[in-house]
């Protein structure tokens, strides 16, 4: 349990980072979008057992978390 919640802190702070070095970009909302689409996806698409899949699930809604963060906390201080 300790080390999900690790991970998904860690690529939470990636994801916001992602989101950081995209905020040049004229559309940075893409990223958050094409993250969370893909941690749809493997919520949607996960079969039963296979762990592969749960991590890469885990780190997908870290990511896309962490970018969505960003993007929101950039909204209101800007």
């Amino acid at each position: 349990m300790f080390a999900t919640i690790l991970i998904v802190l860690i690529c939470g702070a990636i994801g916001a980072y992602i989101r950081y070095e995209a905020r040049e970009n004229r559309r940075p909302w893409l990223v958050t979008a094409a993250l969370a689409v893909l941690f749809l996806a493997l919520t949607l698409w996960k079969p039963p057992g296979q762990e592969l899949f749960g991590i890469l699930w885990c780190v997908t809604g870290g990511l896309a978390a962490g970018a969505l963060l960003y993007g929101v906390i950039a909204r209101v201080r800007g």
